[in-house]
């Protein structure tokens, strides 16, 4: 009987552990387009689902929820309301202006009224990233500029004083990689060498830089899980770069 007593402690006991660790895991959601999936949302810790449109603005999938292009997409109407979440990432793009990128993430971030809310910045495409970065206003479309954030920062924490926003600051690394590469201070040849295109990154070390961001804004450790093949140089590189950006 004595016996028996304890092995129904040791399985109470270790049945309240089990279901202390899956009570404590987070969980993540993301809304955006192929920036958002260089950020490989697959690869982040938690239980993580997305929404992703390739080419479209934030506003364009407000509106139009039904056919993401990324087929393991959890649709965000459905997602958003059956389920309240930890972390909740929105990513703006071109198409937009300043008061449609603040209207939907205010309707989105009152459906989850407990998620800490990641603006994911993106960046811009390579042939205009400077132009836009260094622009001073919000004016017109959206740019991958502080302005730009600022200012809508500014109109979101007016009218939700009392939510967490973090910025994933994706710009803000390019720039940094572009003033090393000009001061000769980088491992790499151009900006360009983390792209695969005008826009998306490459998918090792670009992607291994946009992960990393998204996991840090995410409270997520960084990770070199899929990105093996990353040279061990460039990898020390971007670290500096992520410890010395998002830390500051």
């Amino acid at each position: 009987m004595k016996l028996f007593i304890v092995f129904l402690v040791v399985i109470s006991f270790l049945a309240s552990v089990f279901a202390a660790e899956e009570k404590q895991e987070l969980s993540y959601y993301l809304i955006g387009n192929s920036l958002t999936w260089d950020t490989v949302p697959s690869k982040l810790d938690g239980d993580t689902q997305w929404h992703v449109d390739c080419g479209k603005s934030l506003p364009f999938i407000f509106e139009n929820p039904a056919a993401p292009c990324v087929a393991t997409s959890t649709l965000w109407p459905a997602a958003l309301k059956e389920k309240q979440y930890d972390y909740l990432a929105l990513q703006v793009h071109y198409g937009s202006q300043l008061a449609e990128d603040a209207a939907v993430i205010g309707s989105l971030i009152e459906m989850q009224p407990g998620a800490i809310v990641v603006i994911h910045t993106g960046w811009a495409r390579s042939s205009s990233r400077e132009e836009e970065y260094n622009r001073v206003d919000a004016d017109g479309e959206m740019q991958h500029s502080a302005a730009y954030f600022d200012a809508l920062l500014k109109l979101l924490k007016k009218v939700y004083p009392t939510r967490e926003f973090r910025l994933s600051r994706a710009q803000d690394l390019l720039n940094r990689i572009a003033e090393d590469v000009k001061s000769g201070t980088a491992p790499l040849e151009s900006v360009e060498a983390l792209h695969r295109d005008k826009i998306h990154m490459d998918i090792v070390t670009g992607r291994y830089l946009m992960h990393n961001a998204m996991r840090h804004a995410l409270d997520q450790p960084r990770s070199k899980v899929g990105f093996d093949k990353i040279s061990g140089e460039v990898k020390i590189y971007l670290d500096s770069v992520l410890d010395e950006v998002l830390e500051r």
